[in-house]
């Protein structure tokens, strides 16, 4: 009884999470394999290069999975009750994780300050869209 409890838990929160471990995954194997084709950012004003977009875009998605996927969770209560706190702390974190990665593995790429910056604001973009489009036409719809 205790064992089926266990399972059905996990399978749970695996299926209400499985979009966002995914995209996990993809972030963390694209920012870690070696990228020498990657252009490099050589000071503050290309920031909005082309690359720094896809930062934008890869985090601000993740956000906005995080944010639906802590919002499926029943057990975890508190996961779903600050379900944008958390999924926050996830993205930034995630960002923040790849790019020590990036600087600490020896496989052609560089930790980048810049490339933080671009992952914190993906995040908020993906919050501000959670927000101004997606909760706003959730409610609408119910």
């Amino acid at each position: 009884m205790i064992i089926e409890a266990f399972l059905l838990a996990h399978a749970m929160f695996l299926k209400n999470n499985i979009l966002l471990i995914i995209w996990t995954l993809a972030i963390l194997l694209l920012t870690i394999l070696p990228g020498g084709y990657f252009p490099k950012v050589p000071s503050f004003m290309d920031l909005f290069s082309p690359d720094k977009l896809v930062h934008f875009f890869i985090f601000g998605l993740l956000n906005i999975f995080a944010i639906f996927s802590f919002g499926k969770q029943y057990s975890f209560q508190v996961l779903r009750s600050y379900k944008t706190l958390f999924a926050m702390i996830y993205s930034i974190s995630l960002g923040g994780i790849t790019e020590i990665l990036q600087g600490v593995m020896n496989w052609g790429r560089q930790a980048s300050i810049y490339d933080f910056i671009e992952n914190t604001i993906g995040c908020f973009i993906g919050l501000w869209i959670y927000y101004k489009l997606i909760k706003k036409k959730l409610k609408k719809n119910n």
